[in-house]
Parts: C-alpha cells; sequence; structure tokens
C-alpha cells in the first residue's frame, strides 16, 4: 500500500503529473524549463516523454519504468502503457483511445493504433492495426477482432 501512495498521486501516476506540468511549461513558451522536466522524468523514472509528445488526458503509466516516447506521437486518452514500451521513429505513431501497451512493446513508424486496441507483451507493431484488435508477436499479428 506504502508503493502505491508513493508511485500515484490520486488517479495519476507521478510520472503523468511530472509529464503534465513539461507540456504545461512547453505550452507557456517555458522551452527551457520544460526540458530541464523533461530530464528530470528521464533521471527520476529512466523515461524519455518529451514536451512535444501529445498524451491526451486520462492515459495511465502502470509502471514508469524504461518508456520511450517519439516528440510527434499522439495517444489517445484511456490508454494504459506498461514498462519498457518503446513509441516511435518516423513522423511518430498515433494510438488510439482506450488502448493497452503491454509490456516491452515497440510500436515503430508512421503508423496509427485503433482504438481499443492490445498490443501483447514484446509485440513489435510496424503497420497500421485496425480498431478493436489484439495484437501479438515479432511483426504483430491480429489474433483477435
Amino acid at each position: 500500500m506504502e508503493s502505491d501512495s508513493i508511485t500515484k498521486l490520486g488517479n495519476k501516476s507521478i510520472v503523468i503529473k511530472f509529464y503534465e506540468a513539461e507540456r504545461w511549461l512547453w505550452n507557456h513558451k517555458l522551452h527551457f524549463l520544460a526540458k530541464i522536466v523533461w530530464r528530470l522524468i528521464y533521471i527520476l523514472f529512466n523515461c524519455s516523454i518529451p514536451p512535444t509528445a501529445v498524451l491526451e488526458g486520462g492515459v495511465n503509466i502502470a509502471h514508469g519504468i524504461g518508456i520511450v516516447i517519439h516528440q510527434n506521437s499522439v495517444i489517445g486518452s484511456g490508454t494504459k502503457i506498461y514498462q519498457n514500451v518503446t513509441i516511435g521513429s518516423g513522423n511518430g505513431p498515433r494510438i488510439g483511445q482506450n488502448c493497452i501497451l503491454g509490456c516491452g512493446c515497440c510500436i515503430l513508424g508512421d503508423i496509427t493504433i485503433g482504438n481499443n486496441v492490445k498490443v501483447g507483451a514484446n509485440t513489435v507493431v510496424l503497420y497500421d492495426v485496425p480498431d478493436d484488435c489484439t495484437v501479438v508477436g515479432v511483426h504483430a499479428k491480429i489474433i483477435y477482432k
């Protein structure tokens, strides 16, 4: 119970709170301070979440260790991100609402992940995924639609 109080503040994780502060600073043209918070997130949580990435309201980072998010990525509300997830390359992936990104998955390229998609642990996604699917494997395959 004590560890939950350390990693959570209300319904949001500390990583998300830091990201929101970083994003607020960036949007208010305080770029230097935003970059300091970005580095602080990296030092404290080993996560790289740049201030230009868009994490819509309700994004949940379950275990904020080793997460890398591309600077142009857009992540929809209600998405849950587990540890060691990589979201990046190209112009940045766009991830829909209410998705689950399993431990160690990689979403690479200028692709779109639909709404309500579950990405299995250690899955490598290189192509667009339609809504309401479950994908698993290296070179992700749809196993449930």
